[in-house]
């Protein structure tokens, strides 16, 4: 077999190394978050969430109330995956329901697993899918939806590839995690994406690909839990599988699919009530 000239073979490189990050750097943006409900609405919220009335809270108006992250169901009867550094330091976390709203969640600190912390109500949402570890291919796209800088929001991404992460300690070992190139968020988010951390990295079929953690936006970074992370920490005695049909997201319908997630209360906001 006759062999390739040097100069298509360095032609064929170099259009490799030009073009595939080029079509990865396409950005995805979609529309601006929808404007805060009316008074009419919010007195409605506590009729049409999935929590029993007795454990909505009126959230305390005299008190500090930061909002700082994400959390997803994983079980319909009352279990939320959230991270651990949205509740850090906080005496009475609780998931917003929105209109001064809230509801108390009980953490419960999964062992070896110092990121994530699985949180309790009384009753819950139905519960996202987890994805098949196999399906997860470098150059696939992900979708975060979430309430990035304490308003409603998403982001999606390319898949780079697994890489070490320091999201602990000093002295903890880095966590292998799943690096994203970040293709698209909502429209005129003010501020950073970082209150995504907690929730759900979705692949195409809204099923859980990983955890958000964190993000780097000078370096157009976005980094997630691996799916045996998600496993580990969501997969509990109360979860049944769902054959409920999910809508599948594209980088054109990512932000509609999201606001459907949090509507239902799929996807939930984590807040602190600070004493």
């Amino acid at each position: 077999m006759p062999l390739l000239p040097d100069w298509m073979l360095y032609g064929t490189a170099l259009a490799l190394l030009v073009i595939v990050p080029g079509r990865w750097g396409d950005k995805s943006m979609s529309p601006p978050a929808p404007p805060p409900p009316g008074e009419g609405e919010m007195a409605l919220f506590a009729t049409y969430t999935p929590f029993s009335h007795a454990e909505i809270i009126t959230l305390p108006l005299m008190n500090k109330i930061e909002y700082r992250g994400t959390a997803f169901s994983v079980s319909k009867s009352g279990e939320w995956v959230l991270a651990r550094d949205s509740i850090r330091n906080c005496r009475y976390p609780f998931l917003n329901v929105g209109g001064n709203l809230g509801v108390r969640i009980r953490v419960q600190y999964k062992r070896s697993l110092n990121n994530y912390v699985l949180a309790v109500t009384d009753s819950g949402a139905r519960p996202l899918p987890f994805a098949d570890p196999a399906t997860i291919k470098p150059g696939m796209r992900g979708f975060m939806p979430g309430y990035p800088h304490g308003q409603v929001g998403e982001a999606t991404g390319r898949l780079i590839g697994k890489t070490k992460l320091r999201t602990g300690k000093r002295f903890q070992k880095p966590e292998t995690v799943l690096a994203w190139a970040e293709a698209g968020h909502t429209a005129d988010i003010p501020g950073s994406l970082n209150q995504l951390i907690g929730g759900p990295t979705l692949n195409a079929q809204s099923q859980v690909i990983g955890i958000t953690l964190k993000t780097k936006p000078r370096r157009g970074r976005i980094y997630s839990s691996t799916p045996e992370t998600v496993a580990k920490v969501g997969t509990t005695p109360s979860r049944k599988y769902d054959f409920e049909h999910e809508d599948l997201l594209t980088r054109r319908n990512y932000g509609l699919v999201s606001d459907t997630l949090r509507r239902e209360y799929r996807v939930a906001q984590v807040g602190c009530i600070q004493s």
